[in-house]
């Protein structure tokens, strides 16, 4: 029974692998056609023609076209296909939890502060985040589910002439970074 599926599925494989031939074999009569004509009407004197008919741009081979297409049709491309449909559709919902996270720990970070002595002040550091301003969900080249979330972290400053004075005073932002996360699907979740 698995000799006849294995089977099965190569010949299947071959089969689109036939047809990606011709199809690729018919495009290039036509891209070789199209540049025939483009080239005789040059050749006429035609001024209207855009000078990037001059010189065409090297396209894929038809070995590489049918690379390319047997590589999506694989058992294991199409399953990475169902994984990244599923993946794309749970990320919103992964950043949304994240940046929840991020606030999460902004606040730890302010129960946590240490306060140190400078020029008679009480003064702290501490980590705060914004909010996620871009989620996006991508496939990779070979079919694996990537997802990037950006937000801004900054670095705050507080002074006080005491520890109690510093720590409701108004923060002063002192550095911003622009940071962009990468997380991977697998194993039915996103992770980081």
């Amino acid at each position: 029974m698995i000799t006849i599926r294995t089977v099965g599925i190569g010949a299947a494989v071959a089969a689109f692998a036939f047809a990606g031939v011709i199809m690729a074999s018919q495009g290039v009569h036509a891209q070789s056609q199209a540049v025939s004509d483009a080239s005789s009407a040059q050749s006429s004197g035609n001024a209207a023609m855009p000078a990037s008919y001059e010189s065409p741009v090297p396209k894929k081979t038809l070995g590489q076209k049918v690379k390319a297409l047997v590589a999506k049709i694989t058992p294991e491309r199409l399953q990475r296909d169902v994984e990244y449909r599923k993946a794309s559709v749970l990320f919103p919902g992964f950043c949304k939890h994240w940046e929840e996270d991020l606030h999460e720990r902004e606040m730890d970070n302010l129960r946590k502060l240490r306060f140190s002595e400078k020029d008679g002040f009480e003064t702290s550091t501490y980590t705060g985040y914004g909010k996620v301003s871009a989620c996006e969900s991508h496939q990779s080249k070979d079919g694996y589910a990537i997802g990037k979330i950006t937000y801004e972290e900054y670095t705050y400053y507080l002074v006080g002439r005491s520890e109690d004075e510093a720590r409701h005073a108004q923060p002063k932002p002192v550095n911003d970074l622009r940071t962009t996360e990468i997380f991977r699907w697998d194993k039915g979740k996103w992770f980081y």
